[in-house]
């Protein structure tokens, strides 16, 4: 893996032996005093990796005066740390000629520069509007996509801005829009393991009639003269997204580079430092190659391949671990081997879990604290025990009180976190869940409360003026797509003429209903059978038969078309674990319906947590998240949930490299924990018998 040197103890290498570096272990000071020019710094977390970086940019400085460093980071928070300590007095003699950024924040200024008034659009609805109106000649140019448009109005816009997004993260090129291109952009992709990415995009065309099959040289038919058409008109108008910040400067760098272009002395980059490196996309790596060819830069490249854990979004483990292949340099390897923050059973379990991975480079990780923490397994025999059993410790720990200490509940997958919402919201505990947990804002949610309601209020009898309403909004759910607004319209005048007095009344009329439903007429049996499905949630006994009536027979709640139980990023709202939970409610639908609309006003209320990290909202003392959202972040108590084999790892985990990635996960997850680590196991969830997961024996965890 790479050239060079390796990591070993603090003695001199023969270069800069005079500048002090006090408090460095002797892993650090290799790093720092390293001869090589590019350099690849393996730094698990806790090893001192920032520190490091800052002084091996002091040793740089020191060698040659007017080095300029462009340091970039991936997150906000993680570019605003380095500024902080940039101003501290270490690092005064080189912060002046250094750049933290972030990609987008440095690719933003090209865009400024290459277009007049750049309009970002940011928000789905921007993007998909975008896409509507701004690149409706991309799109209506491809007789497929045309037609498509006509028939989802409101489902398409939405996929093709992921789609445009999506291919310029993994590295397709409007420029150079040929089939050639793009076909051999999908065997890196396969030969990366980012094709699933593509393949997600596949499949949901094809479901919308859009793609006559799942064949990559359909999806390329379709897909690639949309791309290259949307991206020229994208810059045409000046209309963008936050991924063409990098697309752009991209697209500069290497047309300065076509051109000749000799960088200035005065602004030339002459040493570039990658933090976090195993979360660079395709993209990531064009832009970033690209600059420093284009100023002859040396590379630094630092992060942890144990923490590859961003594939869901692009991200490609490979480029950290094979570099000089992928980067087309030679790479001296450097690895820091103390961890600094971490409990010493946890490093040391996590250390023995993740060697268990092939595709990595082998590193020893030694832990400096003398103190364990206090590991613990909570066993339930259901899904709804072990939920009990969290909620008392999440009591116990809230009632404490102790200053600044945080607790957080980390899942798998976002359903898993949905009860805990609804439990938190309903107590009164303060807490702050991620963004991507905010499904109760889902427009789907509110189609599931709306039918909850009127199931309430058909079991309590009561002849409500907007029976009509309600049962037509059923109606629209039962099936994927809502009926035509003229069949709706004479649907529900023909449920009127019998002055419906009650629900059930209601659906009798609409069983005798034969007009035509979806231009179709087949002498009322569709109609037959929405009734037959209504009357399976309006008779309900309790709350879980009812959300197992709307999970098992109302397609149009389920948005995911299936896979959400597989996928975490897919289902919405995810019902698996909400059918779990319900059952606590017993027949009580109103207790049920007031605490889901109790959890949903306080996430409307509720900031994500990808903001400063010093916010009141971080702050709070409980945190939801799925691990995915929990890398960097550190916690006095960690639960990790429902660690069973089929949740860690997921049940498509089915190849080794899939595999591999949801070890580092769980590694991840488990080193977020400062003083206690807890792991649930349920014996049962839903109707399947559970089995703990197998990261639990090879971690050596109780």
């Amino acid at each position: 893996m790479g050239g060079g040197a390796q990591s070993g103890g603090g003695g001199s290498t023969g270069v800069g032996t005079t500048a002090p570096y006090g408090g460095l272990d002797g892993t650090q000071l290799s790093f720092v005093r390293a001869p090589e020019r590019d350099i690849r710094l393996l730094a698990p977390a806790g090893s001192g990796k920032t520190l490091s970086l800052l002084h091996r940019c002091v040793e740089l400085s020191r060698r040659a005066p007017d080095s300029t460093f462009l340091i970039v980071s991936f997150t906000r928070a993680a570019r605003d740390e380095l500024k902080a300590r940039l101003t501290g007095e270490d690092f005064s003699g080189f912060a002046s000629r250094a750049d933290a950024v972030t990609l987008n924040g440095w690719g933003h200024r090209r865009l400024r520069a290459m277009s007049i008034s750049p309009r970002l659009h940011v928000s789905e609805f921007e993007r998909a509007n975008m896409i509507k109106t701004v690149l409706a000649p991309a799109w209506s140019a491809v007789p497929a996509l045309e037609k498509g448009m006509k028939h989802q109005p409101f489902k398409l816009p939405k996929l093709l801005a992921g789609l445009l997004d999506t291919m310029k993260t993994l590295g397709f090129d409007h420029e150079d829009g040929s089939l050639r291109m793009a076909g051999d952009r999908l065997d890196v992709l396969t030969e990366l393991g980012l094709m699933p990415l593509i393949q997600e995009y596949i499949e949901r065309l094809e479901e919308l009639g859009v793609l006559p099959n799942r064949r990559q040289e359909s999806f390329l038919q379709v897909a690639l003269p949309f791309f290259n058409n949307a991206c020229a008109q994208q810059f045409a108008t000046g209309s963008f997204t936050l991924e063409d910040q990098k697309y752009g400067a991209w697209l500069d760098q290497r047309r300065q580079l076509a051109a000749g272009t000799v960088m200035a002395k005065e602004a030339r980059i002459t040493e570039i430092l990658v933090d976090e490196f195993q979360d660079i996309n395709p993209l990531d790596l064009a832009l970033i190659m690209s600059i420093a060819e284009l100023n002859q830069s040396a590379l630094t490249i630092v992060g942890d391949d144990d923490q590859a854990i961003f594939e869901w979004r692009g991200a490609a483990p490979d480029f950290i671990l094979e570099p000089d292949r992928h980067l087309g340099r030679r790479f001296a390897t450097y690895i820091l081997e103390k961890n600094y923050r971490g409990p010493r059973n946890i490093v040391e379990k996590s250390a023995r879990l993740i060697a268990h991975n092939k595709r990595r480079v082998a590193k020893a990780m030694y832990p400096v604290s003398t103190t364990d923490a206090v590991v613990d397994m909570h066993r339930g025999a259901t899904f709804l025990d072990s939920t009990e059993n969290v909620l008392s410790e999440i009591h116990a720990f809230v009632g404490t009180k102790a200053p600044g200490a945080r607790m957080a509940l980390l899942s798998r997958k976002r359903a898993q976190l949905i009860p805990y919402q609804i439990l938190l919201a309903r107590d009164d505990i303060p807490f702050c869940a991620a963004e991507d947990l905010h499904l109760f804002l889902s427009e789907t949610f509110d189609r599931l409360l709306s039918a909850l309601r009127t199931r309430t209020m058909a079991g309590l009898g009561v002849a409500v003026p907007t029976i009509v309403d309600d049962v037509m909004a059923l109606c629209n759910s039962v099936q994927r797509y809502p009926l035509r607004r003229a069949e709706a319209d004479a649907m529900a005048r023909h449920i009127r003429q019998a002055r419906p007095k009650s629900y059930d009344a209601a659906i009798d009329q609409l069983e005798t209903y034969d007009g035509p439903i979806r231009g179709q007429s087949d002498e009322g049996a569709t109609a037959a059978n929405f009734a037959i499905k209504l009357r399976q949630l309006i008779h309900a006994p309790t709350v879980r038969a009812a959300i197992q009536a709307l999970q098992n027979l109302y397609s149009g709640f389920r948005q995911d078309y299936g896979r959400g139980a597989e996928d975490i990023f897919l289902a919405d709202p995810p019902f698996l674990y909400l059918v779990e939970f319900s059952e606590r409610y017993g027949t009580d639908f109103q207790a049920f319906v007031d605490d889901l609309e109790k959890a949903k006003d306080t996430l409307v209320k509720l900031p994500g947590m990808d903001g400063d990290s010093d916010s009141e909202v971080w702050k709070k003392p409980v945190h939801l998240m799925t691990a995915l959202r929990a890398k960097g972040r550190e916690f006095d108590t960690v639960v990790m949930l429902d660690v069973v084999d089929g949740i860690w790892p997921l049940r498509f985990a089915n190849d080794e490299r899939k595999l591999e990635g949801e070890r580092r996960l769980f590694y991840v997850a488990m080193t977020r924990a400062r003083k206690r680590l807890i792991l649930t196991v349920s014996g049962r969830i839903g109707d399947k018998v559970t089995i703990p997961s197998p990261f639990l024996a090879e971690a050596a965890l109780p």
